[in-house]
């Protein structure tokens, strides 16, 4: 069996005709209208401007498939090494564990569910929402997904809940299977008026064999509704990974988003929000390290619809050995969103003679009276701070790994989940050249 869009196609309409018979009219055409789109796009491919530097042949070219229920895998240690204390839910090779999965302590007025359950129980607050703003017919990998509409998590915040501790999806690979396994999980996340909650995103999993995780995540915010996104995407060298988040923001709603993407042959995230209504503000933070000969691809999108919106945005990125790293941001002010005040910032430290990065800022100004700045960078390790610590007596290896674990330590700073943040830097500290800072610094 070869790869190819042909091959995609055959996995999705096989898929439609198992789940016919038990799926409702609504969701069969959703189904149906994401398998349409994808034949009618294809992949992508250099001449199309959003993927000019990402390749995904290394993807298409391969038999991805959905699997069954696989082999038993104890990847407890793994999940517990990862997963913060707290409810959660854990997907292996895209399907619900529930063996490892405990939604104990759930705050009162927050209910999450698998996609498979809420797709039954949840049709009137799910049908408004799927494929409102993630626009199968503007984005392949996002018509594949929708083609696949079955596995993941709903999470629905009541209007006026502040929940105490974070909901946690966890996506791991088992590396059981000896074939090419695909995953395609769907998040939805409704909060409603004046509520807040934290939502924390994980993909990880096992060495051994290949995987291909195409995510796609929906939040819809209602007025004053507060959410904080975390995501980690540590998976293996083998993996690959294509996903994206994306949100509309009612009035005065807040959106922070923290991305880091440490793992994968190929890894890239998206990250898109429209303001609907004044006053909204939204915090795009990403961490991008990529070592060997690691594709890191990532995309930011702000739509300012409305007037009075503010927007931050600070994605940073360590280049090693041979690996690539590419960003492109986008600010959309339109013309009636007056008083917009948005900021946009890409910096990335190459620690290699043969590490690459592409970054490409962009603002677009419809609007007069706005207040807008955006900045991209690209160097090396700073020599006077190299000399300055080698005068005290630090090895130069070490002096390099304190520096380059500085220039990331803003983003990583910026999370507030104190557990989240320690994984978070165990994580990076790995994979920095050398060893982990932790023994530096001690």
């Amino acid at each position: 069996m070869s790869g190819g869009l042909q091959h995609y196609l055959d996995v999705a309409q096989r898929f439609q005709a198992e789940q016919a018979a038990s799926a409702p009219l609504w969701l069969r055409t959703l189904r149906e209208q994401g398998l349409a789109q994808l034949s009618r796009q294809g992949f992508p491919t250099a001449r199309n401007e959003d993927w000019k530097y990402t390749d995904v042949a290394p993807i298409v070219s391969r038999p991805f498939a959905l699997v069954g229920e696989g082999p038993k895998v104890e990847l407890r240690a793994r999940v517990e090494q990862l997963a913060l204390p707290g409810p959660r839910l854990v997907f292996v090779d895209g399907r619900l564990s529930s063996e490892l999965s405990s939604l104990e302590g759930l705050f009162a007025g927050v209910t999450v569910k698998p996609l498979r359950q809420a797709l039954r129980e949840d049709a009137e607050v799910l049908e408004p929402v799927l494929g409102r703003r993630a626009r199968a017919d503007v984005h392949p990998f996002v018509a594949l997904n929708l083609a696949l509409l079955e596995e993941g998590a709903f999470v629905q915040i009541r209007p006026g809940a502040v929940a105490p501790s974070p909901v946690q999806l966890v996506f791991l690979s088992s590396g059981a299977s000896t074939a090419p396994v695909l995953s395609s999980p769907r998040v939805v996340v409704v909060a409603g008026a004046n509520s807040e909650a934290s939502l924390v995103e994980v993909y990880a999993g096992a060495e051994g064999g290949t995987s291909f995780t195409n995510a796609v995540t929906e939040v819809v915010l209602g007025e004053n509704a507060r959410l904080h996104h975390y995501k980690l995407q540590a998976e293996p060298d083998a993996a690959f990974h294509v996903a994206s988040l994306h949100a509309e923001q009612a009035r005065d709603s807040r959106l922070a988003s923290h991305a880091f993407s440490l793992g994968g042959a190929l890894a890239r995230n998206e990250v898109s929000s429209v303001f609907a209504g004044e006053g909204g503000e939204c915090v795009l933070n990403g961490l991008y390290v990529g070592r060997g000969t690691q594709h890191l691809d990532n995309r930011t999108d702000l739509d300012h619809a409305v007037p009075r919106c503010t927007s931050r945005e600070l994605y940073k990125g360590v280049l090693d050995g041979r690996s690539r790293g590419t960003f492109h941001g986008r600010v959309l002010v339109r013309q009636d969103a007056q008083r917009t005040d948005a900021s946009q910032t890409n910096r990335n430290l190459l620690l290699s003679e043969e590490a690459l990065v592409d970054t490409r800022p962009q603002l677009e100004i419809l609007a007069d009276d706005v207040k807008c700045a955006h900045g991209a960078a690209v160097g090396r390790l700073d020599e006077q701070s190299l000399f300055y610590l080698r005068a005290r007596g630090i090895p130069k290896a070490e002096a390099e790994r304190l520096l380059t674990y500085a220039f990331a330590s803003e983003v990583v700073g910026a999370v507030t989940l104190e557990p989240l943040r320690a994984r978070v830097e165990q994580l990076l500290s790995a994979r920095l050249p050398g060893g982990a800072w932790r023994e530096v610094v001690a």
